[in-house]
Formats: structure tokens, sequence, C-alpha cells
């Protein structure tokens, strides 16, 4: 099979960001929108991940998280950041492409997806929620929070590398990835997400400083019976940051929803979890 088409774009934002993106496949196809964590770039959801999703006849549509990769900050003193702020990017980057879409969203991606789902639920077709949970950083009670591995890891972060080294920057990204991954870390995977990350912004925006106004987004878990689309929630068993109770938690919680595990997988999508991914997109 050729290669999917791929074009690049840039949505202008009114605060003065701007967003890269890059859609993979035919325009006319269904359109797929990828939604990554917190801090990550559209190098997370690797071009062959995209190419097996656009091999089923979707518009695969990847973008830059602000402050990463290649979508800026805007202008100092109007810099906003929040889970409302990324709702907002992530629907102005479904504008540019398409009226709905299947949304993928990993982490506090899938947070973002799920606001998406419930507020404005003529733009989103299904959704495929990996590693994430029904609640922000606090677990609820009936929650298990993250593991006394991940909480150490947190309270004692690795020094921060010469952000002027592009060598030292994938290195440090590397080795904050390691502590996230489950029973096997996919080194050669990782570092090829980091690589092409820093080689499209080898200053990571650390000379912009961060945003002016945070904006966060109200408790939605008791809303979760309204989503209607068709929902997998894919998740990792030895999950350290969003352990599988989370996901256990949003496949009981969003109607017609189902699970699928990711025996020893982590806080991560590796090339061994995309069939999983693939086939919950394609409703295998």
């Amino acid at each position: 099979m050729p290669p999917a088409e791929v074009r690049s774009l840039r949505v202008a934002r009114p605060d003065g960001a701007e967003i890269a993106a890059e859609v993979i496949g035919a325009a006319e196809h269904p359109v797929v929108l990828l939604v990554a964590g917190g801090e990550s770039s559209m190098d997370w959801w690797r071009p062959e991940f995209c190419d097996l999703i656009a091999d089923h006849g979707f518009c695969v549509v990847r973008y830059d998280q602000r402050g990463m990769g290649e979508t800026t900050l805007g202008p100092p003193g109007t810099r906003r950041d929040g889970l409302s702020v990324a709702v907002d990017d992530a629907l102005a980057v479904l504008d540019a492409v398409g009226a709905d879409a299947h949304w993928v969203g990993f982490s506090a991606g899938g947070w973002v997806a799920q606001l998406a789902a419930l507020d404005h639920p003529d733009r989103v077709r299904g959704l495929t929620l990996v590693s994430t949970s029904p609640t922000m950083f606090e677990a609820d009670a009936d929650l298990p929070g993250a593991t006394a591995r991940m909480q150490e890891v947190w309270a004692n972060p690795l020094p921060e590398p010469d952000w002027s080294d592009p060598g030292a920057v994938i290195e440090y990204h590397v080795e904050v990835d390691r502590d996230y991954a489950g029973d096997e870390f996919d080194e050669v995977h990782d570092r090829a997400i980091w690589a092409d990350t820093v080689r499209r912004s080898p200053g990571m925006h650390r000379d912009e400083g961060g945003a002016d106004v945070f904006e966060d987004a109200p408790r939605w878990r008791e809303r979760l019976g309204e989503i209607g689309v068709p929902t997998t929630v894919v998740h990792g068993t030895a999950d350290p940051a969003f352990p599988l109770g989370n996901g256990e938690a949003l496949a009981r919680d969003i109607p017609g929803a189902r699970l699928v595990t990711l025996p020893g997988g982590g806080h991560e999508l590796p090339p061994s979890a995309w069939d999983a991914v693939v086939a919950a997109v394609v409703r295998r």
C-alpha cells in the first residue's frame, strides 16, 4: 500500500498561540484526532502508528501540545494553559480538518477527550481512552492512586539537563519516561520520540517562560453517564501513574464502554500496544 498523504497545518489561537498539526490520509475520510498527554509533541504518535490507522480508511490528525514541538505559547502576558484550554485547542485543530472525529486520548489527553464528548457531543463520533482516568490528579476514594514508586519519582525529580545540549535533553526525557514504563521499557521507541521532538524544537521553548493564566476544568466524573458514543478504554495492567482501577472505573462509568487490558503495560504506548488501540478505533 502506498504511503498516506501527509500535510502540515498551522492553527492560530485567539491568544496568539499557534498550534502545529499534521494530517495523514485523505481529507474526505473520517477523521481520527490523536490527543497526547500534557507536554507532549505530535511525535509521541509515531508515523508508523498513524499509518496503521490511515490504512483502514481514516484521516489521522496529530498535533503538538502548547510549548512542545512547533506549537508556540503566544506572546508574554497572554499565555494560557489548563484543561479547558487543551479542550479548546483540540477543537480548533479539528475545526481545520473536519466537523467531527473519533478521539483517541492518552493520559491527560483522555481527560480532553472525555470533556469533548460531554460538552461538544456533536464533535465526537467515538472514544478510545488510553492510560487515563475519570478524574484529574487527585484520585477519588474508590480509585487507586499512583504507585509508591511513581510518587517517589515525582517527589525526587531528575536534575534538569543542559537545555542547550540536544543530546542531553533527549537522554533526560528518556530517563524520565523509563519510570513510567510497565514490565518492559521500549527505549528505542521512546528515544525516537524525543529525537524527533528535539530536532524540531531544539530549545524546547525553555526561553519562553510559562503560562500567564491557568484555566482548570470542573469535575466531570459524575457526568460520564451522559456519554453516548462507542467507547473503548485501553489500559496497562502495570500503569504506575494511573493504576488499572482507573481504567476499570471509566469502563463502568461510561455506558456501553468496553475495557481492553494490556498485560504488563505501563503509562506508555509502545509498538506492542498499537494493535489494541488501532482495533479500538476501527472497532474490530
